[in-house]
C-alpha cells in the first residue's frame, strides 16, 4: 500500500503541472484529478504507518513506520 500511496501521490503532481502547462489539452478538471490523487495517496501511506505502527505496539517488537 506504501508504493500505491507514493504513485498516487507522483501522478498526483504530474497531473497538476500538466494542467497548469497545458490547459488546452486537459482542461482544468486536471486540477481536481490531480489534487485528489494527492489525498488518495496520503491517505494510503497514513493508513499503512498507522496499521504498522498498531501492529507493532501489540506484538512488542521494535518497527517504524
Amino acid at each position: 500500500m506504501k508504493i500505491i500511496g507514493i504513485l498516487l501521490i507522483i501522478i498526483g503532481i504530474i497531473g497538476i503541472v500538466l494542467t497548469v502547462l497545458l490547459p488546452e489539452v486537459l482542461g482544468y478538471a486536471g486540477l481536481i484529478a490531480g489534487a485528489t490523487a494527492i489525498l488518495t495517496g496520503v491517505v494510503f501511506l497514513a493508513s499503512c504507518c498507522y496499521r504498522t505502527t498498531n501492529y507493532c505496539q501489540r506484538r512488542d517488537s521494535d518497527c517504524g513506520c
